[in-house]
Order: structure tokens, then sequence, then C-alpha cells
């Protein structure tokens, strides 16, 4: 295969941030809106919760008509089938994503890796080097930004610009809420705190991008869960509205901007 996907990572340190559900809502988008060729290596053994979502809904889409009459027009509209998702580890993560690619008949436009929360996982160092993007979500907590900003230096001094690394930039963007507190209004989230952290961010050679992502409840929600509404899932589009209204689709833009596509 001589062309070489984009290789694009959510990252953070700080468990609990999010990473995996905004990979999944990135990957969603970017096949069943743009209808990229998009691979998704789940990383964050054991528990890979993005595989492990993949087989919920598998089963949640063979009990439900509604659903399959919906895969089979998604499909009729793309004439492509859902992402494929890999299972991995960091450590072996470049090896599988090339077996996976080498078997493909056509090639592939990104590849999203969901990792470990916590640089000391065996073989996070060396796959994060190995990305063109990556993309790190803040939240206005203090315990939050100092892990996150410790994160994000450490990355951008270590890994932009040196030519043994593929990194060519590092972005960061802001979410309202942690998804622990899916149905609570984080009281410490105060304008005046955004606007503090904006000005130190502003001090760093860091970039943020404008979209904030409101994240509420409805990120929870899958398949089983829902009346028909489809809001996180690896195999359909999430709905337009929900992607418009918690600031997604803004940032998918921004992201796509960046990464070329």
């Amino acid at each position: 295969m001589d062309k070489k996907p984009i290789s694009i990572s959510f990252a953070n340190q700080k468990g609990g941030i999010g990473k995996s559900t905004l990979t999944i809502l990135a990957a969603s988008w970017l096949r069943y809106v743009r209808g990229l060729n998009v691979l998704v290596v789940d990383c964050d053994f054991p528990q890979n919760s993005i595989v492990e979502l993949r087989e919920r809904e598998k089963k949640a889409v063979m009990k439900n008509d509604a659903y399959k009459l919906m895969l089979q027009r998604q499909f009729e509209r793309l004439q492509k089938k859902a992402y494929p998702v890999i299972r991995s580890t960091p450590e072996n993560a470049e090896n599988d994503v090339q077996v996976f690619l080498t078997s493909e008949s056509e090639p592939y436009d990104v590849v999203l890796y969901d990792l470990p929360g916590t640089m000391g996982t065996k073989g996070v160092i060396y796959t994060i080097s190995l990305l063109n993007y990556l993309f790190i979500p803040m939240r206005a907590d203090r315990l939050v930004m100092q892990s996150t900003l410790n994160f994000a230096q450490t990355v951008y001094d270590k890994f932009v610009g040196n030519p043994a690394t593929n990194i060519q930039e590092v972005f960061l963007f802001w979410l309202s809420a942690a998804l622990v507190l899916w149905n609570m209004e984080d009281r410490r989230e105060k304008t005046n705190i955004y606007d503090l952290y904006e000005r130190m961010l502003g001090t760093l050679d860091m970039k943020v991008y404008t979209s904030r992502i409101q994240m509420r409840s409805k990120f929870s929600r899958e398949l089983a869960d829902t009346d028909g509404t489809v809001y996180r899932s690896t195999l359909f589009r999430s709905d337009g509205t929900f992607l418009r209204e918690s600031g997604m689709a803004a940032l998918m833009d921004e992201i796509c901007t960046t990464i070329g596509i």
C-alpha cells in the first residue's frame, strides 16, 4: 500500500476525561459524515472499551430490526461498511496496524489510536512518537489542568520538531465538564476561570482550538439505551443535532483543516 494514513490520537495522562468517547465520535464523524477510510486501534488495554462497545452494538443490531434497516440504508448511502476496530496494546500497535493495512485492498485515510491514560504504560511514549497529530482535551479544574499542561508541554518539547518522531503539531481544546459528571453542572467552571487559563495558555508555544465540547449525559448513551436516536456509536453516524450542540462537529471541522482533509 503506497498511501500512508494520517495517524492521530486524543490523549491526556489524566484518566476519565473522555478520550475513548472522543475517539469514537471522531471516527464515526470521519467515516459516516466524510466517508473516509478510518481505522481505530484500541490500545487502552486491558479494558479495550471501544472494542467492547463494537461488540455490544453488534448484539443490539441483531436484536433490533430498526437498527438493521438503519445500517442497510447507511451502507447504501456510503457504499462503505462500518470502520474496523482492532484490539491492540501500545507496545504492539505499530506492528498490528501494519499487518492490518497490508491486508487491505484500499488505502486508509486516518488511523485513530485510543491510548491508556498514563505515559508510564509500556509502549505509550513510542506510539505517541509515531503519531502525526495529538489532540489534548482540557478541563478548567486546577488538578486536571496541572496534569494536562505538564503532559502537553512534555510532548511538545520532546516530540514536535524532533526528527526522530512523526508529530507535526499538538492542539489543545476545552471540555465543559468531565465525563464522570454526566448530569451535574460543574460550578467551578466559570467564565473567568476559562479566561485565566486562556491567558496562561497564550504564554505557551501551543495551539488551542476555538471549539469547546459540551460534555453531557448523551455522550454516554449507546444504542441499547436510546429510543432510536444515535449518540455514541461505532456503527452509525451520531445524531446531527447532538453533534452540533455538543460542539463535536465544529471540533472535527477544525481537526480536518489541521490534518488537511
